[in-house]
């Protein structure tokens, strides 16, 4: 019986990513092929990095725990961080490399309306990460925004631009202050999958 611990990710929702665990040998394929058959997904997920290990319910447990505040919720499998962050960890217990060949599983679950689906978000990333203003998604200055990985971490929209207000320091955008609190780096989220209003993440009011 396999012990397998796997990292996934969906081109529909960058910057999550997926940790969960199989005892199948053929058990990350066809997870793969089972959440990207779900009607609420809109394209197919990727796998990431997958690992043979010891015990794959304990090192699930680890990494979860180990990246408990990245947790979209606490219902969920989901961590707003870099997958890359996630396999490093992953890595350190790996027994051998299971990832499986993941062209070869998408050509067997990736239909043409999927190819199409997945150039569209794409797309849709890249307008998400265009240049924007808070007055642009209708947050005036004095309102407060939240880091979503640490909640008590809060700070104030200093003008309509991108200036914000933080421990009595103004920053010039979002992107500054999260190198500020040492959130950031090349492969870390950009600033509008980090930060929320109102509960609500600053790309997803961007994106209406």
């Amino acid at each position: 019986m396999s012990e397998i611990v796997y990292v996934f990710t969906n081109p529909a929702m960058p910057c999550y990513v997926k940790i969960g665990m199989t005892k199948r040998d053929d058990g990350v394929t066809e997870r793969l092929k089972e959440l990207s058959a779900a009607t609420g997904v809109p394209v197919p997920f990727e796998c990431q990095y997958a690992a043979e290990v010891d015990d794959s319910a304990k090192i699930e447990k680890v990494l979860k725990e180990d990246f408990d505040n990245y947790r979209h919720s606490k219902r969920r499998e989901f961590f707003l961080i870099p997958h890359e962050k996630i396999t490093a960890s992953l890595k350190k217990y790996a027994i051998s490399d299971k990832t499986p060949e993941t062209q070869k599983v998408l050509a067997e679950i990736t239909s043409a309306e999927d190819k199409t689906a997945q150039a569209q978000a794409a797309s849709a990333y890249a307008l998400r990460n265009r240049w924007w203003t808070f007055s642009e998604i209708g947050i005036k200055p004095g309102e407060e925004l939240e880091l979503v990985s640490d909640p008590t971490i809060k700070c104030k929209v200093f003008d309509n631009e991108q200036s914000v207000e933080y421990a009595g320091k103004t920053f010039p955008s979002l992107s500054a202050l999260a190198r500020e609190l040492g959130r950031w780096s090349d492969h870390d989220p950009s600033a509008p999958e980090q930060f929320s209003y109102k509960s609500e993440l600053l790309s997803e009011l961007r994106r209406k």
